[in-house]
């Protein structure tokens, strides 16, 4: 459940977007406020996720919020709702994911907050039916029993990983020493390093069987093998995925199901070293999905479904520069010169940041064109 607070100093305003914000299910309004100063003391208490600031306001304007919520938490998300779109620069300045112009349209508004979802790996994971556990590997890793909201718990992140190690090799025998080597590098010893085998995989079954989650474990000579029966994100995206030949080939309504399942890297947060070339694989095929599905809408003219593809995909894929080209020339087909500017300088700051170097140059003539 996203966490949300909203700062506007008419409340009125107030009372709209909030009434709008709480349509969606996965979205919880936790306070609303007139005065910048008593919002900002609640943070603290609210934790909230994401932050909805006016920028005109007495006393304090939202621009400066932003700032002293960015001093007080950097991973806070700040959305302004502005009757004046030529802030729209300035609130990049300060990081601001996304600005609404008022009056805040339903559909923009809802767009927006999807967006926030998968940033923040917090969208409703994927079930088969209302009973059935969910295994969640993309933006994070999270097992979930039955209707439960809290995901299972391991009793240590050794026997976690273990069990994320097995589903990425579900179906296939593997050796102890292949997975002592991939779990437990720095342990010369082999005495210790299948102590410590034996034991996390105990507590693994252990919690997988009093979870009723459904899998399956054999071991035979040294070598274990695990069949899971459970419904999973990176199974069905990376089953979808291997079996598209060709994506040039597949329906728009395939290559969608298959995008949506992905919510950000494998196992986001987890510092699984051995998963690194099938985490960086699955971006790959994510980043393909999305530009082929953003090319398709801009040709049968679907301008805005073209920018939120491409907009998701960034979230994920910061410095693709076939999508930044895509999403530029998409806000130039709509005249979008502010989304454009926008966009433009969030890109370059990016790269900066990131690569210590400017845009290549054929985005860099884009930015140029855009005054000519």
């Amino acid at each position: 459940m996203l966490r949300v607070i909203l700062l506007d100093d008419e409340r009125p305003a107030l009372k709209v977007l909030s009434k709008l914000i709480e349509e969606h299910h996965a979205v919880q309004v936790v306070g609303t406020y007139t005065d910048p100063l008593e919002m900002f003391n609640e943070v603290s208490r609210l934790m909230p996720d994401l932050v909805f600031l006016d920028i005109e306001m007495p006393e304090m304007n939202g621009l400066q919020m932003a700032a002293r919520l960015r001093e007080l938490r950097e991973d806070i998300e700040i959305i302004f709702v502005t009757a004046y779109p030529q802030y729209a620069l300035d609130a990049f300045r300060v990081s601001a994911i996304d600005y609404l112009v008022k009056p805040v349209e339903p559909d923009m508004l809802h767009r927006t907050l999807e967006r926030v979802l998968k940033r923040k790996g917090t969208s409703t994971p994927p079930a088969a039916t209302e009973t059935e556990p969910r295994i969640v590997c993309f933006g994070g890793f999270e097992i979930y029993e039955g209707e439960q909201t809290e995901p299972v718990r391991f009793p240590t992140v050794k026997a976690e990983e273990l069990f994320a190690y097995f589903l990425i090799h579900r179906n296939t025998m593997i050796s102890k020493w292949t997975l002592c080597d991939s779990l437990w590098p720095e342990v010369a010893s082999t005495d210790k390093v299948e102590h410590k085998l034996h034991v996390n995989m105990h507590r693994m079954k252990k919690t997988l069987r009093d979870s009723g989650i459904k899998v399956r474990m054999s071991s035979q000579k040294g070598f274990y093998r695990m069949d899971c029966g459970e419904i999973c994100d990176y199974v069905l995206f990376e089953q979808a995925v291997t079996n598209m030949a060709d994506v040039k080939k597949e329906t728009t309504e395939a290559l969608t199901t298959a995008f949506d399942l992905y919510k950000g890297p494998l196992f986001a947060n987890r510092d699984y070293a051995w998963c690194e070339a099938e985490r960086e694989r699955m971006s790959r095929y994510f980043a393909g999905l999305a530009k082929e599905i953003a090319k398709r809408h801009l040709e049968n003219d679907q301008h805005r479904q073209s920018a939120e593809v491409l907009l998701t995909l960034l979230s994920h894929v910061p410095l693709d520069e076939e999508a930044h080209e895509l999403l530029l020339r998409t806000y130039k087909i709509l005249q979008d010169r502010t989304a454009f500017l926008f966009h433009y300088e969030k890109m370059e700051k990016a790269f900066l940041e990131e690569l210590g170097a400017e845009p290549p140059e054929f985005l860099k003539q884009m930015h140029a064109d855009i005054y000519s």
